[in-house]
């Protein structure tokens, strides 16, 4: 029986001490991060037969557990993972609309103050410091919107690629240490005589695994032997056993100012594959998501409404006429500047060769701030909007004119286009974007106040055989082509539509044919060449109508209208373009435009405040629960403490007691 009791006493005391050396590593990890508290497990040993029965012999340490639920970890992974994609979108989206709505960043005041320089000429027609005002402040107005460009598509563009690019080389680290860890955490468990698991290199792989889900979304699959696989977003492996797949940044197949997520399971292969798309949650997916849908938005509605505003007060300019009587010059840098419309094309980089387009603004009031696709199969070149829409389709005719210069309406999205360079090739595709950098572009130009275009230029329009009323609207007086008055006899044109109503010719008053002929698209705005008239046509021609435009230095045309330094009709028509619908297919107008921008951005950045404030307190809650059971409680350590000090002194005793005996015994038999 002694034995018996020497056995217990000895395995109770063992482990009271494990007991004891367990709490205090507790204890002593109470702050440290990602540890959980562990716990001794302990069996009764295998009885001594005493008779019939038999004769307990003792404990023994089974394991020493480490307090995890798997349920309340997963929670936090996601948790986490969604908390930092709203956050990172939030802090990211808050910096455009601060700069939107700022007074001293915005566009609402400088395009006030250029209005205010509209009144001031409105008022005083012939001073010339009025003139000089509306000058200076058309040139803020550009540099407003070149600075506004290059505060969201250089540097808030720029940080966001940096941050993904630091975000890719996070991930590759942590993957790396994973599998490491897989790999020791499976020797370690195979290895360990008693079967115990490596609890601290479990702690630190499952924070390794947080700071992982903070940068997106993670997957985990127990293998079984102790090692995780480790998967993001929909599906794409990251690690496995002990092996990690590195992930890398590529740009962009059309824009290479804009960075993609690839990765190759070989990792001495060039081309990625691009899994941008297949990322979850997390803050490299928040950044991916900002970019995509807040700051290249923004850039492409800026660039619509300087490009809008640019087009539409340098049309109304050209319809005046300045102090010397000439029609007005341009006050804004031409929207279809040379450069401009060229770099509104991206070849793909799986192109074949280089194919270079012209891309022309036609008309700013059906422009939008979207962005195009086209793709060429050998034959046809196919424009597609954003939802993989046909927007226009061009065929082997139609890109031969192109070609050769002519510019071709691409559907109802206000925009033509020539072929610069054609070296298309089946399967070529394209990426078209009308309006990315017209707040870059944007620029006043004007700097002679005697050119500003106050007084009207009178031209009076008339028509003939117009049996369906069709309107004739005149868009704009080009400054680089033959204008009225100029070389023409009497200053007179006549614009005559043949008989089916597709085409017009243009002649001068003696009946000479000027220009044409020429096709007309509904709905369009029609360019003469010769003449530099751009004028619309409203209705349905029947064929055989006749327009005709005489200047007022005609003396058909009754000239007791002023239209010398004191008219100030050109200039009030100017000042009415604030309130104007003349843009978003004549729903807004311009301060419309951007304050309903504002709103999306606003809106947009109002939700993602609201999500981070949801998960963050989802996120408190269910790291809560998980620390409450495998956080370190210092007072129940500190009772477990007593606890098993008494449990030592306890199986000292017994040893004692044990000793006692035996002496007694031997003594008895001496």
């Amino acid at each position: 029986m002694s034995s018996g009791m020497l056995n217990s006493g000895i395995t109770g005391l063992a482990a009271a001490q494990y007991r004891l050396s367990i709490a205090s590593n507790n204890i002593s990890n109470v702050d440290t991060e990602g540890y959980s508290r562990q716990r001794v497990e302990t069996v009764s040993t295998v009885g001594t037969a005493f008779k019939t029965t038999l004769q307990g012999n003792g404990t023994a340490i089974s394991a020493i557990e480490r307090i995890f639920n798997e349920y309340n970890f997963e929670e936090v992974l996601f948790n986490s993972s969604q908390y930092e994609y709203s956050n990172t979108s939030l802090i990211n989206s808050s910096r455009i609309d601060s700069l939107l709505a700022d007074a001293d960043t915005g566009i609402t005041v400088t395009f006030a103050s250029m209005l205010d320089g509209i009144n001031g000429i409105v008022e005083e027609p012939t001073l010339i410091s009025a003139r000089n005002v509306l000058i200076s402040q058309a040139e803020t107005l550009g540099n407003r919107f070149n600075s506004l460009y290059e505060e969201v598509a250089i540097q808030q563009l720029g940080g966001i690629n940096d941050q993904i690019e630091t975000s890719v080389a996070q991930i590759n680290m942590i993957t790396e240490e994973l599998a490491v860890l897989n790999s020791k955490i499976q020797v370690e468990t195979a290895t360990s005589p008693n079967g115990f698991l490596p609890n601290d290199l479990l702690d630190k792989r499952d924070l390794l695994l947080k700071d992982l889900s903070e940068i997106v979304q993670v997957n985990v699959v127990d293998v079984g032997d102790g090692t995780v696989n480790v998967s993001i977003g929909t599906g794409v492996t990251l690690v496995t056993n002990d092996t990690s797949i590195p992930l890398s940044t590529v740009p962009n197949e059309y824009d290479p100012q804009l960075i993609e997520i690839g990765i190759s399971v070989n990792t001495g292969v060039a081309n990625k594959s691009i899994i941008t798309n297949n990322l979850v949650g997390g803050s490299l997916t928040g950044l991916i998501d900002t970019r995509d849908n807040v700051v290249i938005p923004t850039i492409n509605e800026l660039g619509k409404l300087s490009i809008a505003m640019a087009d539409v007060f340098n049309r109304q300019q050209s319809l005046g006429r300045d102090l010397n009587g000439d029609a007005g010059e341009n006050i804004f840098l031409d929207i279809n500047d040379g450069q401009d419309v060229l770099e509104r094309t991206l070849n793909s980089s799986k192109n074949t060769n280089v194919s270079t387009f012209e891309i022309y603004i036609r008309n700013t009031e059906q422009l939008s701030s979207e962005e195009f696709e086209m793709e060429y199969d050998g034959t046809n070149l196919d424009v597609f909007d954003q939802d993989g829409n046909l927007v226009q389709q061009f065929d082997a005719t139609d890109i031969a004119a192109m070609s050769a210069g002519q510019q071709l309406i691409v559907g109802d999205t206000g925009i033509a286009m020539a072929i610069d360079t054609n070296n298309l090739t089946a399967g070529d595709s394209f990426k078209v974007r009308p309006t990315y950098f017209g707040a870059n572009n944007i620029e006043g130009i004007l700097t002679d106040p005697d050119k500003v275009a106050v007084a009207d230029n009178p031209l009076a329009i008339t028509d003939a055989n117009n049996t369906n009323n069709v309107s004739f609207n005149l868009y704009e007086i080009t400054g680089n082509s033959t204008t009225v008055p100029g070389p023409l006899p009497d200053d007179s044109i006549s614009i005559e539509i043949d008989a089916t109503g597709t085409s017009y010719q243009v002649f001068d008053s003696a009946g000479a044919l000027i220009s044409g002929p020429l096709d007309i698209t509904d709905d369009q705005i029609i360019d003469d060449p010769v003449t530099g008239f751009r004028f619309e046509l409203e209705g349905t021609l029947a064929g055989g109508e006749i327009f005709t435009i005489t200047h007022a230095d005609n003396p058909g045309i009754d000239e007791t209208k002023a239209f010398g330094p004191g008219d100030n009709t050109n200039i009030l028509a100017m000042l009415s373009l604030q309130s104007e619908r003349v843009m978003d297919g004549g729903t807004n107008s311009f301060s419309e435009s951007y304050a309903e921008l504002i709103t999306i951005i606003g809106v947009e950045t109002s939700s993602r405040q609201i999500s981070t404030d949801s998960f963050s307190t989802l996120l408190s809650s269910s790291e809560q629960r998980l620390a409450g059971v495998s956080g370190v409680n210092l007072d129940e350590e500190a009772a477990s403490l007593i606890e098993y000090q008494q449990s030592y002194a306890a199986s000292a005793r017994i040893i004692t007691v044990a000793r006692e005996i035996f002496d007694t015994l031997l003594a008895a038999a001496g």
